[in-house]
């Protein structure tokens, strides 16, 4: 059997037996919903998802941004200079074990109660990841790769764009793979604690919502899109990346 055959078997199994403990009220449909009721939920309040889902992405975009500038600069800086190396090191040994959450009193008292807030919490969690996956890329490719650069004439910023980051694509894709990944989940959970700003609210908003009017089945719902949503840009979307690039290229087997 395949591996992928084992995973629809598996998936299907475990939905098959949550339905038959949900339909035999083992546990109230109030702590318990069954499958077939969320999925009603789902389909019933699809534009309702769908504007959580926009808004949701709209704060990671963001925060994604400016996470992916700074952990270039800090990568590159890191990269190019014997001096900045240990300090960047230092940051990221500091910041890196701290969860992202933990810094939402910080994030309260320095922007409020707002998209803000949410957008630095989503940088805070995901730039010290990113960032070391860009530094240990740059930093393995030293030696001859640098040095056949220096052949060709090239020096400081053109080294590093024609030469270590192409080099050093696979560290920069799976450190963005991680940095999605961190992102996502502190973007959900500063949204279900922040709730919803200027009257609109992403998908850990409606979670909020959904257990304030204990609708399990809207809660579990929203968290059966957040997972869909998740394993869409991390198993196909950056999986189609990588295999159109390093893949073909050879850079990665």
């Amino acid at each position: 059997m395949k591996k992928s055959h084992i995973k629809i078997f598996f998936v299907f199994s475990a939905l098959t037996l949550w339905e038959t403990i949900a339909r035999i009220r083992i546990f109230s449909p109030f702590i318990f919903p069954s499958i077939t009721d969320t999925i009603i939920y789902m389909i019933t309040h699809y534009t309702r998802l769908f504007e959580a889902i926009t808004y949701t992405f709209k704060l990671l975009f963001i925060g994604l941004s400016i996470s992916s500038c700074l952990s270039f600069i800090l990568g590159t800086l890191s990269a190019l200079s014997q001096r900045t190396r240990p300090v960047v090191e230092a940051i990221i040994s500091i910041f890196n074990p701290v969860p992202a959450i933990s810094m939402l009193p910080f994030a309260i008292l320095w922007f409020g109660l707002g998209e803000n807030a949410i957008i630095f919490i989503t940088i805070f969690g995901s730039l010290c990841p990113y960032t070391l996956n860009i530094m240990n890329g740059l930093n393995t490719l030293r030696g001859i790769t640098v040095e056949v650069g220096k052949n060709y004439g090239l020096q400081g910023l053109p080294l590093v764009r024609y030469i270590l980051l192409p080099a050093s694509l696979p560290h920069l894709i799976t450190g963005f793979r991680s940095a999605w990944g961190v992102a996502w989940r502190s973007v959900v959970a500063a949204e279900l604690v922040f709730g919803a700003v200027g009257g609109k609210g992403g998908l850990g908003w409606l979670i909020y919502v959904n257990r304030f009017q204990l609708n399990a089945a809207g809660m579990l719902g929203t968290l059966f899109c957040i997972s869909l949503l998740g394993i869409l840009m991390e198993n196909i979307i950056l999986e189609f990346i990588e295999t159109k690039t390093v893949k073909k290229w050879g850079m990665k087997t």
